[in-house]
């Protein structure tokens, strides 16, 4: 089961405050079908999301999401516009203490709306998860990471390496032929 956390600044009314880990696998689904061009043939994407959320190695502990709906929409999968990702704990085997790294990046724009990024909204609320809560009580960590595809299905890794740039992350040493990997040093800024 999730559970609702709202971040001061952003409204999250339409949200339940307790949603399965089906229902919210079949939004996330949704969206990549638009961005990932994911079909969920026979659910395989949802199963792949809702093994994700419950996997215990390496645990989601945050699965952050912005929706944008017209008015009078009834549903949450009712939405024109959203950004979602999710994050993990881990050390992928290569930093000293588990770090959150961001996964899942996605965009689904249905219908062209005015207004601020999603994935923008998506990003911060991360940020703010992480300076305000996670790192009170994981003293170890120290920001944020996250990895490119070096050779993806789809997209253009260049992009997305300067498009992360853009929210603050800067590139680590290249540690293996199939990713690039990427840090954004965090401090408790939102106090």
């Amino acid at each position: 089961m999730a559970i609702r956390k709202c971040m001061s600044g952003y409204e999250c009314k339409q949200l339940p405050l307790e949603l399965s880990f089906n229902n919210l696998a079949k939004i996330l689904a949704k969206m990549q079908k638009v961005c990932f061009k994911d079909n969920n043939l026979h659910n395989e994407n949802i199963n792949r999301i809702l093994d994700l959320l419950q996997s215990t190695q390496q645990k989601t502990f945050i699965v952050a999401i912005s929706l944008g709906f017209l008015p009078n929409t009834k549903g949450l999968t009712d939405f024109v516009d959203g950004g979602a990702a999710t994050v993990q704990k881990s050390n992928l085997d290569m930093l000293q203490y588990q770090q959150p790294w961001i996964n899942e990046v996605c965009r689904a724009k249905i219908k062209d709306v005015s207004g601020k990024s999603p994935v923008s909204i998506v990003m911060d609320l991360i940020e703010k998860y992480v300076a305000n809560y996670l790192m009170k009580t994981s003293k170890k960590t120290d920001g944020l990471y996250l990895y490119v595809e070096k050779k993806p299905d789809h997209g253009d890794p260049q992009f997305l390496l300067k498009y992360y740039k853009k929210y603050g992350f800067v590139d680590m040493t290249q540690l293996d032929d199939e990713y690039f990997y990427m840090h954004k040093l965090i401090t408790n800024k939102y106090h």
